[in-house]
């Protein structure tokens, strides 16, 4: 099938190494790309794309009908309508990280699903959600699509919360020697000078921007 783009195959390669899943849920899945791609590949059993609006539960039927497999299309704002479904494992892909907290927030804890995180932005915030609220991170992996660094969590509930600095929150507790890594990196450090430089222009600490600013060098 069509190329996932360096994101989701991240995400596919992420999913494999925790494959099979029973029922995978695909939450905002667009064209349903990597719902149908995890069935063909046999990664999961089942998938489940849900959307908050039909058009790209349509276009994900096309994709589904074209590659020949047939995961399921609910209509739903995050897990809202899936409570007939006992997911092991669920994706939520491409959308701000305060976005995907509220999605998870409303979801609930689920201790026998595995969480595949993929923020577009705020992922300190996404960290910060899951540290805070009894998840822990198991991985993180790191890719470049379009010249743009991104992250992938996968997380698990497991009611004990995570300790973590300031810079854990901008470069997670999981750091490779990669080079998408680095690209990660050198985008922190870019976001954290500007803050620091908007702090000393109004005389604010810049204790913890100057240390993040060290560990993203």
């Amino acid at each position: 099938m069509r190329s996932l783009g360096n994101r989701l195959q991240t995400v596919a390669e992420m999913l494999r190494t925790y494959a099979p899943f029973r029922c995978l849920a695909d939450i905002g899945s667009d064209h349903a790309y990597l719902a149908v791609y995890v069935m063909k590949e046999g990664i999961a059993s089942l998938s489940v794309s849900s959307d908050i609006n039909e058009g790209p539960l349509d276009r994900g039927r096309s994709t589904a009908e074209k590659y020949g497999v047939k995961p399921d299309f609910v209509l739903s704002d995050g897990f809202d309508k899936l409570k007939d479904y006992a997911f092991d494992g669920a994706c939520i892909c491409g959308m701000g990280g305060e976005l995907i907290a509220d999605i998870l927030l409303r979801y609930g804890p689920h201790p026998d699903c595995r969480l595949f995180l993929q923020p577009m932005t705020a992922q300190d915030d996404l960290r910060k959600f899951l540290w805070e609220n009894g998840y822990e991170i198991l991985e993180e992996r790191f890719t470049r699509e379009r010249e743009k660094p991104y992250g992938v969590i996968c997380a698990v509930y497991t009611g004990k919360n995570t300790a973590y600095t300031y810079d854990d929150l901008f470069l997670g507790q999981f750091r490779p020697d990669t080079e998408d890594f680095h690209s990660y990196k050198a985008k922190v450090h870019a976001q954290a000078r500007k803050r620091r430089d908007g702090l000393l222009a109004t005389g604010g600490d810049t204790a913890n921007e100057e240390r993040l600013l060290k560990y993203s060098e």
